[in-house]
């Protein structure tokens, strides 16, 4: 009878080790209603449909959502504080920062790829290029991906950041100081639309088509502690990830992940438009291939070269591969996506049937 007790001990103990009671998650961006997850990426579209609470409802695992109105600097706070295990959909610059400055984690897959950037101005405004910005007001949340994205298209247009006087506004607050000409200027995502379609901005310039090395990437990490105590949840985490990369990476529902993110309060023809001709899957696969590779090889060069950070990164000691590989292995999915070189051209597939160019076009 002691042994059978000390077997029932034993074993509630091991399960107890092996399983987190909950798992917090921190999300860089809300929708617009100010509480819901911004949608338009993969970890968007899990939150929404509640897909990490359905996979572990028999451990009885509490799935603790964070999602961060002050986006990727705020999520960094809160990582660097220890209250949180994962962040989906971190961008770029805010994730080599938070890197470089000591704070261990693992870099799992990627969430959205090649995100377009726009540059909007007040109605009223004569401006029509980039080139009659310089010396304007320009609105940008610095520090996040956007950011990053800013100095690649200011130096891939031949111009200067000290061309420019960007200011650090968070998106809402640019998309208002637009309205009201407050700012010249406001550097941003599909958002813009919102602002544009109400007839109070209009579109001077845009990275959509041209180079993709001008997109951004935004991806899934693990602290290494996390990562090192719960490896099986992290397993899972992975499985649910690909297979809603997978759904939202199928064209035959094209209309039904645009409306999805809709959700998020913006209205989902802003999506459609912002993807255009892309394929789904040309944004939101998972892999880590060259042209990530590539991608966040020039970031953290260009971020040494910004000052946003002091020393270099060893990408391939932050980039763990093994939980993706075993996801697509399990869920069938290997072959699923395409591969892009690390210009970021299709491998294997008639480099027209993608809008994306690899070469700069101004």
């Amino acid at each position: 009878m002691k042994t059978l007790l000390l077997l029932l001990i034993t074993a509630v103990g091991a399960y107890a080790a092996d399983y987190p009671t909950v798992i917090h998650i921190g999300y860089p961006g809300v929708g617009n209603d100010g509480f819901s997850p911004l949608g338009v990426s993969v970890p968007g579209g899990i939150a929404i449909k509640g897909l990490f609470e359905q996979e572990f409802k028999k451990e009885g695992i509490h799935i603790d959502w964070q999602f961060f109105k002050g986006a990727g600097p705020a999520l960094n706070e809160s990582l660097a504080n220890g209250l949180l295990d994962f962040a989906a959909g971190l961008g770029d610059l805010p994730a080599i920062v938070h890197y470089a400055g000591g704070f261990k984690s693992e870099l799992l897959a990627t969430s959205s790829r090649r995100q377009n950037t726009y540059v909007l101005v007040p109605s009223s405004s004569s401006a029509t290029t980039l080139q009659d910005l310089i010396g304007k007001r320009l609105g940008i949340q610095k520090g996040t991906n956007a950011s990053l994205a800013w100095t690649k298209l200011v130096l891939d247009q031949g111009f200067k950041e000290s061309d420019f006087k960007t200011l650090n506004l968070d998106p809402a607050t640019s998309r208002e100081a637009i309205a009201t000409s407050d700012i010249d200027g406001y550097v941003g995502g599909s958002d813009v639309f919102q602002v544009r379609n109400r007839g109070a901005g209009r579109v001077v310039f845009t990275t959509a088509g041209r180079n993709p090395l001008l997109g951004r990437f935004s991806n899934l990490y693990v602290t290494q502690a996390f990562e090192q105590k719960y490896p099986q949840v992290v397993q899972r985490i992975l499985d649910v990830w690909v297979r809603e990369a997978a759904w939202e990476s199928d064209e035959n529902n094209r209309a039904a992940v645009f409306r999805l993110y809709g959700k998020s309060g913006q209205p989902s023809g802003d999506f459609k438009e912002d993807f255009g001709k892309d394929t789904l899957a040309s944004h939101n696969s998972p892999l880590l291939d060259d042209h990530f590779y590539h991608h966040f090889t020039l970031a953290i060069q260009i971020s040494l070269q910004a000052k946003f950070i002091r020393h270099t990164i060893d990408l391939n000691g932050w980039v763990n591969d093994k939980y993706l590989k075993q996801a697509l292995k399990d869920d069938h999915l290997e072959g699923f996506w395409v591969e892009y070189d690390e210009n970021g051209n299709l491998k294997t597939a008639d480099h027209s049937t993608t809008a994306l160019s690899g070469s700069s076009s101004k």
